[in-house]
């Protein structure tokens, strides 16, 4: 047999993969892209019946260490459950056969670190919500006058300068630099992720670029407004698609927090699958009176997205929620839902997929990961495109994590002018 046949059953805990034929360089890479595509589905836990592999090469071995080494990081498994006396023979000689044939111990139900509270089932997900903290909660900041973005009229007594900490998030327009006139052909969309900056250049080159703060090195930026808050988060939500190929939209899941938080304003970080992102983002800097948002200029300054974009890949959301009407932070807020009091404020680092944990998944750990172990690909504004006929609506996910910290407060911070 001169390819690679794959059986797939469903247990109570685990899928069963029972192959039949040759694992080498030529079939290696289906059996990674068939175990991706279950994990994609929620499969975490994974066993293969190998009595009916007849040959198997040095490259189909190196699949089956990277899947039992993605999974086991993930707290799920990958095992050899039963093999052929090739395949064991082959496995023993090379040191592997001990350590891939090893079924996992059972598992043990971990005492919970946060507290269970509420479930709720809304838009074909399921919600799960957990409490961080009882007290958590946060106050907004809102920085600068936005609207100068219409005419181009922010000057260098509008920007000031940003520093980034562990603890907090910002979205706005800036740029990695320390002066206005060292960024003021490059000011974008930016995003604060803890100790990291990341900012979408809009000097035409459509390339993201950010800083890793490590050590002694603090990432910074020129702002020229900007949404900050610090994460002392109150709950972590996880959501997930009761059919794999549903998708929520952006409002759906801002509904389905409110109702689990009881917030009318949230800060929050979204870390999700994207099932398609609808945003736009600056191709030129606001600044000294530029044609922007006129036409025909429009269409070289600005980048919409014509289509769902950035299908399956990776998103990391900063934002700003609120169910009220707000006068004060009016100029900071788009609606994110026609014929709704909701409104936002919403920027997305989008990055290549990769599986995550299930349960204990920590924010920061996550984060640096990402910034340091993947390539960061995008950043957009995400808008809720409602225009008769061509509009093509909102954001949609598969499935992610939400951190929540209720907005206690809003202060307004002016520029000089």
């Amino acid at each position: 047999m001169n390819n690679l046949e794959i059986n797939k059953e469903i247990r109570e805990d685990e899928v069963l993969l029972k192959c039949i034929g040759r694992l080498d360089a030529n079939w290696s890479g289906h059996l990674n892209e068939y175990i991706d595509s279950l994990v994609r589905e929620g499969h975490y836990r994974i066993a293969m019946d190998m009595t009916g592999i007849e040959y198997l090469s040095s490259a189909g071995i190196r699949s089956l260490i990277t899947q039992n080494k993605n999974l086991r990081s993930v707290n799920g498994h990958f095992y050899i459950s039963a093999m052929s006396d090739n395949v064991r023979t082959i496995l023993q000689m090379v040191g592997m056969a001990d350590m891939l044939s090893q079924p996992p111990q059972e598992l043990k139900k971990e005492a919970k670190k946060h507290e269970q509270q509420d479930r709720l089932d809304a838009h074909g997900f399921r919600f799960n919500r957990t409490t961080l903290s009882p007290d958590g909660a946060t106050s907004m900041d809102f920085y600068g006058q936005p609207e100068l973005i219409l005419e181009s009229g922010f000057k260098s007594e509008n920007a000031r300068r940003v520093q980034s900490d562990k603890d907090h998030f910002a979205i706005g327009l800036g740029a990695i630099g320390e002066t206005f006139d060292e960024c003021k052909d490059r000011f974008g969309e930016y995003i604060v992720l803890g100790k990291n900056i990341a900012y979408l250049p809009a000097d035409g080159s459509k390339k993201p670029d950010y800083i890793v703060g490590s050590g002694q090195l603090i990432a910074t930026l020129t702002e020229l407004y900007g949404l900050h808050f610090d994460g002392n988060f109150s709950h972590f939500v996880r959501f997930d698609p009761k059919n794999p190929k549903n998708t929520i939209g952006i409002s759906q899941l801002a509904e389905s927090l409110q109702k689990l938080t009881k917030n009318s304003r949230m800060a929050m970080v979204v870390l999700a699958e994207s099932g398609g992102l609808i945003g736009t983002s600056l191709n030129a800097s606001p600044i000294d009176g530029k044609k922007i948002f006129t036409y025909p200029e429009i269409k070289d300054t600005v980048n919409f997205t014509t289509e769902p974009t950035h299908f399956k890949m990776l998103t990391l959301s900063v934002g700003y929620l609120s169910f009220e009407e707000e006068d004060a932070a009016k100029p900071f807020l788009r609606s994110l839902l026609p014929d709704s009091t909701l409104k936002g404020h919403i920027h997305t680092a989008v990055f290549p997929y990769i599986p995550l944990k299930k349960t204990e998944i920590d924010l920061h750990e996550t984060i640096d990961c990402l910034f340091e172990e993947s390539e960061l690909t995008d950043i957009l504004h995400l808008v809720n495109d409602t225009r008769d006929l061509t509009g093509l609506g909102e954001s949609q996910f598969f499935q992610g994590f939400c951190w929540i910290a209720p907005v206690e407060s809003v202060q307004l911070i002016p520029t000089k002018h």
